[in-house]
């Protein structure tokens, strides 16, 4: 028996609504792996292709930077055929759509809708599209969690019969084959448990001489490894306690006749996160290294997360650990590609990475997210929530507030303050072949400082 898949009402309706448009139509699925089943909570159509904004989202070498994106072209239309439509736009959309996703939920897999023969001449067009967008989302390896679920969901609809076809493909290994899988709706209201936190930053990154070469957001990424890691190994307290990661996360309440009841059910959960001071193997003496540039993030960002109402503990840890990673991971990815558009802002002394505001799928208690700059207005928002997601909102709910200004800064000058923290950590850099920069990237109040730096690295 393949793995079971249980879907929200809503994404039956939405189906419902695609076929009523009488094209064919490729999309991501939206939900949450767990050993015992699938939960899928929104499935979203792929826009149609935008001219040249393939090659820019994903022209990039190993460390998966993105350049810029491009507004969507109203003249093009839908491709005449699934053989037509790239499979690295398939592939963006889902990192676009990931980045819009709170712990716990993730791009599972691909629908597609079409006329019969189409669907029978692009199986393998389909299947390659799912290596792609695993590949893709998984590009970053701090993103992933050890001994994640690989197996991912590939769901088709006939658009003559109305029949439902329902495989997991093994995303991980090319070669593997399509296993079928139990499609069914959930009856009712959907339980989800919401998680909440924030988290204090303090990141320091020092950027090696011979890092030179690679882009910003490589550097940044590559400095945050170690932060992810700590993430990763950090103790959360789900309540007021420390919890067996195997015990169900809802205790459920024995009635009369001892049967379950989930009438007390605690929908939203307050959680704590620690992180531990020094790694197991962290030697007191101090490391002096060659740097080019210090990076410093500071600040305070707000946690959410999503369970099923039937997830574990370690289910629930795991997506808060996520939320912190990815949310993290998606405002330093934002604001490399407004450096890369917006050059002439590259000689200021303050960067505003985006805030993130909230906003409640229409059809569940599952909330997605968006990060806004602070040139950008809420309709702008709404607009992207509906080209991704493809669904209208109305409220967005804005927890983290903008950027301080300078005066954020403990010391009188930034700069004087970061270098002479520099100077007891790493050596003094030549001044004839390289300029110090520091940004302090802070979320929720959150600043990015930068220096000669970044001048520096983008002219030469």
């Amino acid at each position: 028996m393949g793995r079971s898949i249980i879907a929200d009402e809503g994404v039956e309706k939405y189906i419902g609504k695609l076929l009523k448009e009488n094209k064919w139509f490729v999309g991501v699925i939206i939900g949450q792996l767990t050993a015992q089943r699938d939960y899928v909570v929104h499935i979203a159509r792929t826009p149609d292709p935008v001219e040249d904004e393939v090659s820019e989202e994903n022209g990039d070498d190993e460390s998966g930077d993105s350049i810029k994106t491009k507004k969507k072209n109203p003249a093009l239309e839908h491709p005449v055929s699934m053989d037509q439509l790239d499979e690295k736009w398939v592939s963006t959309h889902a990192k676009q759509v990931s980045r819009m996703l709170p712990g716990g939920l993730s791009v599972i897999g691909l629908f597609a809708i079409a006329p019969p023969v189409m669907l029978k001449n692009a199986q393998s067009k389909l299947k390659q599209m799912l290596h792609s967008v695993y590949k893709q989302l998984t590009r970053n390896s701090v993103l992933t969690i050890a001994g994640e679920i690989t197996e991912r969901i590939l769901l088709q609809m006939d658009t003559s019969s109305k029949k439902l076809t329902c495989v997991t493909v093994d995303a991980a290994d090319i070669k593997s084959a399509m296993r079928p899988a139990e499609w069914k709706y959930q009856t009712g209201d959907s339980k989800w448990i919401k998680l909440t936190s924030q988290i204090n930053l303090d990141i320091p990154i020092t950027v090696p001489v011979e890092s030179k070469s690679q882009s910003l957001l490589k550097q940044i990424q590559l400095g945050l490894v170690e932060f992810c890691d700590t993430v990763k190994r950090s103790i959360v307290v789900i309540g007021d306690s420390i919890r067996d990661p195997s015990e169900p996360l809802i205790q459920e309440k024995r009635g009369k006749g001892g049967k379950g009841s989930n009438t007390d059910l605690k929908l939203t959960q307050d959680v704590a996160i620690y992180l531990p001071f020094l790694r197991p193997e962290t030697s007191s003496d101090p490391v002096t290294v060659s740097s080019q540039a210090t990076i410093n993030m500071m600040g305070t960002t707000i946690v959410r997360a999503f369970v099923s109402a039937k997830a574990t503990v370690g289910d629930a840890v795991e997506a808060i650990k996520m939320d912190v990673i990815r949310s993290l991971m998606a405002r330093c990815e934002l604001l490399c590609e407004e450096f890369n558009v917006t050059e002439g802002k590259q000689g200021s002394d303050v960067y505003d990475p985006p805030v993130r505001l909230f906003c409640q799928l229409p059809h569940c208690d599952v909330q997605v997210c968006d990060y806004v700059f602070q040139d950008e207005k809420q309709e702008e928002v709404r607009d992207r929530i509906k080209e991704l997601l493809d669904v209208e909102v109305e409220d967005l709910e804005e927890t983290e507030k903008s950027a301080a200004d300078d005066d954020t800064w403990s010391c009188p000058s930034s700069l004087s303050c970061m270098s002479s923290h520099q100077s007891l950590v790493v050596p003094q850099p030549d001044k004839k072949t390289m300029a110090k920069a520091y940004l302090g990237a802070a979320l929720v109040c959150m600043v990015a400082v930068l220096a000669t730096w970044i001048s520096y690295l983008y002219i030469n």
